[in-house]
Parts: structure tokens; sequence; C-alpha cells
């Protein structure tokens, strides 16, 4: 028995790593598509395009682990029922009870890593790619702020520095002309400067010594002496549509979430996001038993069915599950159901369902959804032509 449940888990593990290791490239591929200005715009390595994308994955792979260990246990058991393994298992005497312990090993392991991968990797992948991202556009800026030229990539902004250092981001005879104060341009003139991130606000700083600001109003010029002066670059015109400025619920850790939950005005669109974030923490990572034990019985269901018709069932599930889980955190936002039910009506519908399969298999009555539904057609044709 123990080599039996040793297979099982070796099918179902290698079928895992490849849907796993597919869905991801998929989705990879898609978001590295969608920020492909961001990136190509600014002339960054491919590396570090890729090192911030390793640092995202965390963000799906709460999503997709959940459809991998279903498609896994599926495949695998339908291919046992396509092959006649399960037969020739009753037939020699092992029950199909027997079979359920690897499924049920694998699902919980599923579980722990989503569990792990929700509660601690997506706030640090998304506080290492805000990182990455603000770092990879500093140096970018900082090769782009070439000495002794005027530098006018930058949105709203020309920059001048006779001197640049790379090393210590310093810079020396500083012009910089700020049209990003709308009707009052601005010249700043500045004997020293330096660049920095703030990676919290999502900024890049050009920080100014002992300089003058010469201003321009209704045709009258101010003129201000400093001691240390802030121009602050707006990255919403360097990154477009990418939000590093404040952080999403789903962004936050565990402990940003309840503090957040405690600050956020009762019954606001804010309050219902961050509570919806928290089940959600724990929603996903039930799916994997939930799918898990749903996708025992179906694949066992399908004898006779083909592998390909059973693989594009399964996903047909999956897609009603994940169209009920999108409905459920859609209307919990709006407020429309309970917060603490949206996301969890998927995972109490298919486990039913689940529950309901392993009750009939463990009574020893089992389904061939194939001949169910010849029976049923045969039936409507008899109905339709009548002797």
């Amino acid at each position: 028995m123990k080599i039996l449940h040793k297979q099982i888990l070796k099918e179902v593990s290698l079928i895992f790593v490849i849907t796993l290791t597919s869905m991801i490239s998929l989705i990879v591929i898609g978001r590295m598509i969608d920020l492909k200005d961001v990136f190509v715009g600014q002339n960054i390595a491919i590396l570090d395009v890729l090192k911030a994308f390793f640092y995202l994955s965390p963000s799906f792979m709460s999503l997709v682990i959940p459809i991998a260990c279903m498609l896994s246990i599926f495949l695998c058991f339908l291919r046992m029922a396509s092959d006649r393994e399960l037969t020739a298992l009753q037939a020699s005497g092992i029950s199909i009870r027997n079979l359920f312990f690897a499924p049920l090993i694998f699902s919980f392991a599923a579980f722990g890593i989503t569990l792990f991968v929700s509660m601690e990797l997506v706030s640090w992948g998304a506080d290492n790619f805000r990182k990455t991202a603000l770092e990879m556009i500093r140096d970018q800026t900082e090769v782009s702020v070439q000495p002794g030229i005027f530098n006018q990539h930058l949105p709203g902004l020309a920059i001048y520095a006779q001197q640049t250092d790379l090393d210590t981001s310093e810079l020396k005879g500083v012009f910089i002309r700020d049209d990003t104060r709308g009707d009052v341009p601005l010249t700043i003139v500045a004997p020293t400067g330096k660049i920095v991130s703030d990676a919290e606000q999502g900024e890049i700083l050009f920080i100014l010594q002992d300089g003058r600001i010469y201003g321009l109003d209704r045709n009258e010029v101010s003129v201000v002496t400093f001691g240390e002066y802030t121009v602050r670059l707006d990255l919403k015109g360097l990154i477009g549509s990418v939000e590093l400025s404040d952080k999403d619920p789903e962004e936050m850790s565990w402990s940003e979430l309840s503090t957040a939950r405690l600050e956020a005005e009762g019954g606001s669109a804010h309050y219902r996001s961050v509570i919806l974030e928290q089940h959600k923490r724990f929603a996903l990572p039930m799916a994997c038993l939930v799918l898990g034990f749903f996708a025992l019985p179906l694949g066992m269901s399908l004898q006779g069915v083909g592998r390909n018709w059973g693989l594009f069932l399964a996903i047909v599930c999956f897609l009603a599950y994940y169209s009920l889980f999108t409905m459920g955190y859609s209307l919990g936002e709006m407020g429309l159901i309970p917060l603490a039910l949206a996301l969890w009506i998927p995972n109490l519908l298919f486990a039913g369902i689940a529950a309901t399969g392993f009750y009939f298999f463990g009574k020893g009555r089992q389904f061939n959804l194939k001949a169910m539904s010849e029976k049923l057609l045969g039936k409507e044709d008899n109905a339709d032509h009548p002797a």
C-alpha cells in the first residue's frame, strides 16, 4: 500500500510542477506585455526586469497553486480511471477509500504552501518589487543625468549638472527648471545636490544645498535663498499605470492589514477592501483542500470520457469556482453581501459537492458521468421517437 501511495504522490507532484510552471510562465509573459512600456521605455537590463517579476510572482502564486493542485489530482485519477487501474485495484481487493490518503496529504501540503505565500511572501514580494523598481528608475535617472548637458527626459523637469558621481549620486553645479507647479515655473540653482530614492513614498528626490530659487509670477521675479531644498520627482509620469505611492490592501502584510482595519472608517470602501483581503488570505489556501477533494471524485467518475474532454471539464469547473470567487469579491466590495461570507461561498459550494462525492464513493457507489449522460440522452431520444 505504501508503494501505491508513493506512486500516486509522485505522479500528482509531477503534474503539479508542470502545471504550476506553465501557468506562472503564461502569467509572467502577460504581465511583461502589460509593463513593456515601463521597462523598455526606461532601457532597463533584462536581468533587472526578471528580478522585478520574481518579486511580483507571489502575488499570483496564491491563486495559481489551488488551480494546479486541483488539476494535478484530477488528471492523475482521470488517467487511472481511463486506464482501468482503479478497476484493477478494486478487483485485487483494494478499496477506493484507501486511495484518498495520498491526495489528502498533497492537498494539505498545497494548503500550507499557499498559506505561507499569502501571509508572508505576497507582502515581501510587493515591498521588494517597489524597492527594485525605484532602484532601477533611480539608477537609470542617475545614468541619464549626463554632466555638461541639459537632461530633459524627466516629465516637467530640465536638469543640468556640471559634474555627476555615479557612486555617491552627488551632483555639482546644478541647474533645474521645474515646470511641475503649473503656472509658476521655478528655476533652481545650487552648487551641490544629491539624488535619493524614497521607497516608502515611491519618489525620487533631488536634494539641493545652499542655492537660490527664481520664480516668475505675473511678470514679477522673486528670489528665495535656501540651505536645503528638495525637488520631488513624480514617478507616475515615468512608470505609467504602476502605482508605487500608496500600498493597496493586497500588498500589505497581515499586521499592516490589521492596523489599516482599525484606522479605516467603518463601512467605507477602504474598510471593506481590507476585510475582504483578510478573508482572501485564508480563503485561497483553503481552496487547495476544497478543490483537491472536489477533483478526486470528479476524476474517478469520468471513466471513458477521454483525457482531453476531462481536462476541459476540469477547467470549466475551476472557471465556475473563480467566477463565483470574483463575483463574491465584487459584491462584497459594493457592500451587497456580508463580507464574512463573500469569499467563502465558492468554497462552501464546492466542499458540499466534494462531500457528496466522497459519501457515495465511500459507500461503494460509483458514478460514471459518461454512462449517465448517454443513458439520459437515450431516454430523451426514446421520448422524442415513440414506438
